[in-house]
């Protein structure tokens, strides 16, 4: 460190040597290449200023003429992928007319040019830097857009884009000046004394005007490196928002100090430190927009682009024409407006998680540019940041898969579960559940999500020097070990892996274990959680389920029973069930939920004060109850119309009395005597076995 600071030392004592005596320098180069013509600089720098009038008129009549021929002007582009193709096409008829510019330059340089040597290296090195500021311009104007804003890719306003471009081609210009400057300084054959401290001036001015622009446009800027707030104000925009400023100044203090110490020491990769972050947004944005044309024209091609429309709405107008109708032009075209944006909303997230990819992708890009500036070689596998490089690769990739994986299969999910709220709240036990591949999809989502990120790990201990060869073995070591130790744990794995194989039960469905009943409202690897109807969630591991009752599959059949009198007319009752059951059929709101109309049991039982008649009816589960309510409402409304009379359970209760007994009864005695009996009345009558399983069938 030392030894670096007094070689530091010295040669910035001999450039500030050199730039005391670099005016009479300068004077003696000029003065010992003049010969014969002692005004050779006067008039080389005379035929520069004549070269660039005439290639300025010939870019500016060329780029009229492409433009005006084969870019003409339209109204804004609706889609990415149109924007950045009109984007490139105008990028490249800038470039021919840099070549005609160029064309013309050179061609105005040789007529006016005398064979004076050093003039015409002069010449030549001043054609070259203006063009390369015609090619910064380009590709400002390809990544700004300045009053084109139709075209325009990134989140800015006219003002800032304007400003911007005005700006960084003014730096541009500044640099391209300097750089030319230190060539020419070069091709005098100067001290280089005077080349460094020229080339630290330059750096120096670079440094102050982009930290300038920085500064003067941090609002601008810091939207478009914090990303489109598409999720709301959040913590991670506010950080960046808040750093980014800080620390590009302070890479831009540090990249001027250590560009001097290079420039000083006369080392490599001393150029371009300053203006490594400019030029790395722009290649981001060049390499986005060229990945975003991908996306949109090869890979995912956008549905709702303007000639999609137009060969929807023809199709629909030529359909509408075969059917023998008149289309109405702008109802059709609204129609297939509408069938392709909801198409493409379909297919947005996708497009979204291969954008969030590219940006991911420009970013590394652009860092690697940054990095090689440096003298850090991305490649190199045996350098710590090649590693790194291969282990972000590997991270990125699993990433995308991760993120596909599982966008994939929620959306699978959600299409399978339909919206949310259609199940009726008069659904008490049994409704419908979830269809197979929603209750398998989870556990399959877990299954590859988990298999990604391990594969993923395991490939990046590999790069970094880590032999996975030993935990695959330990791995399976353990494995064997739970698997003797944890047999109730591997019991519950499998037979829960066949329940499911067999359908038994799904995610939704109401089903009886014996033991526990309820809904499935979970399934994970080796257990299930079941709400009962009543509110308690039961855990219940598979393998000690036994068998499986499910009440919400194919179909449900209701039973309900009534009492009547015994002077009632069955026959009589048996049709007006029958009538009954037919016009509910035929009911516009319960007709479509019954799978057989209610009929008529007949008379099932007999008891001392009533005979018990029963219906049944068939419906989808769940929806029984429902339907049980409008059949005991009506079968109510329907006896009372036609004078059956329901009975109600009664004893009589007859006190004899000796009439040699002295003792005689009072009302109130009588009553609680018949009070007395009332527990008889409230309890449920005892049922032969034989008898219910008569009622079941």
């Amino acid at each position: 460190m030392v030894r670096l600071g007094l070689e530091l030392r010295a040669a910035l004592a001999e450039t500030l040597g050199a730039a005391a005596a670099m005016p009479s320098m300068i004077s003696a180069a000029i003065a010992g290449r003049a010969g014969d013509n002692p005004d050779w600089l006067l008039a080389t720098l005379g035929v520069l200023a004549a070269s660039l009038i005439v290639g300025g008129f010939a870019l500016a009549a060329c780029e009229r003429w492409l433009f005006a021929r084969l870019l003409p002007a339209r109204p804004p582009e609706a889609t990415r992928a149109a924007r950045i193709s009109r984007l490139i096409a105008r990028a490249i008829l800038m470039a021919i007319a840099v070549a005609a510019f160029y064309t013309a330059a050179l061609a105005a340089a040789f007529l006016l040019a005398s064979h004076h040597a050093a003039g015409r290296v002069t010449l030549l090195i001043g054609l070259q830097s203006f063009g390369i500021l015609l090619l910064l311009r380009i590709v400002l104007t390809a990544v700004l857009s300045p009053g084109n804003a139709g075209i325009r890719m990134l989140d800015l306003d006219e003002a800032s884009a304007v400003s911007l471009y005005r700006w960084l081609l003014a730096t541009g210009a500044v640099a391209a000046v300097t750089v030319a400057l230190h060539e020419w300084l070069d091709a005098m054959d100067l001290d280089p004394g005077g080349h460094r401290l020229l080339a630290i001036l330059s750096v120096g001015v670079t440094c102050l005007m982009l930290s300038g622009v920085a500064v003067a446009h941090r609002g601008a800027l810091g939207r478009l490196v914090a990303g489109p707030d598409a999720d709301g104000d959040n913590g991670y925009r506010r950080m960046v928002q808040r750093l980014w400023l800080p620390l590009l100044l302070l890479y831009f203090a540090v990249a001027f100090v250590v560009s001097t110490g290079r420039l000083l020491l006369e080392r490599e990769a001393a150029i371009g430190l300053v203006a490594a972050p400019v030029l790395a947004g722009l290649i981001w944005a060049a390499a986005y927009g060229a990945l975003v044309l991908v996306i949109d024209r090869l890979l995912l091609p956008r549905l709702d682009s303007s000639s999609r429309q137009t060969r929807r709405s023809e199709d629909l107008a030529r359909a509408e024409e075969a059917a023998g109708e008149l289309p109405d032009r702008e109802a059709v075209q609204a129609q297939a407006a509408a069938e392709a944006v909801e198409a493409e909303g379909r297919r947005s997230p996708y497009r979204n998680l291969l954008d969030h990819g590219a940006t991911i992708l420009s970013a590394v890009i652009a860092l690697g540019y940054v990095l090689s500036r440096w003298g850090i070689d991305p490649r190199d596998k045996s350098s710590l940041v090649g590693n790194l490089f291969e282990i972000g690769v590997v991270i990125f990739l699993a990433y995308m898969s991760y993120r596909a994986v599982e966008l994939t299969i929620d959306r699978q999910l959600h299409r399978e579960r339909g919206q949310p709220g259609e199940r009726s709240d008069e659904i008490e036990i049994g409704g419908p559940g979830q269809s197979r591949l929603s209750t398998l999809l989870p556990i399959f989502r877990h299954f590859l999500l988990i298999t990604i990120v391990v594969i993923g790990g395991m490939i990046v201990l590999s790069h970094l020097g880590i032999d996975i060869a030993p935990l695959f073995a330990g791995a399976g070591v353990v494995g064997l070990a739970v698997g003797f130790g944890s047999q109730a744990l591997i019991r519950d794995i499998f037979s829960g892996a066949f329940f499911l194989i067999d359908d038994a039960f799904r995610k939704g469905e109401y089903i009886d274990l014996g033991s526990v009943k309820g809904t499935v409202e979970k399934i994970s690897i080796r257990s299930m959680q079941l709400r009962h109807h009543n509110g308690p969630l039961n855990t219940v591991p598979f393998g000690e389920i036994k068998h499986v009752k499910n009440f919400s599959r194919d179909w449900a059949v209701m039973k309900l029973a009534f009492r009547v009198t015994y002077e009632t007319d069955v026959e009589k009752m048996r049709k007006l069930i029958k009538k009954f059951g037919e016009s509910l059929m035929q009911h516009p709101d319960y007709g479509p939920k019954f799978l057989q109309p209610v009929k008529s049991q007949g008379v099932t039982a007999l008891e001392d004060s009533a005979m018990i008649v029963r219906v049944k009816f068939m419906t989808r589960p769940g929806d029984q109850f429902e339907l049980r309510k409008v059949v005991y409402s009506g079968i109510r409304d329907l006896c009372e119309a036609n004078g059956i009379h329901f009975a109600h359970r009664e004893v009589t209760v007859r006190v004899a009395q000796d009439p040699s007994d002295p003792r005689h009864f009072t009302d109130a005695e009588k009553q609680a005597i018949a009070g007395a009996v009332r527990p008889l009345l409230e309890q449920a009558p005892v049922k032969d076995p034989l008898v219910e399983a008569a009622e079941s069938r």
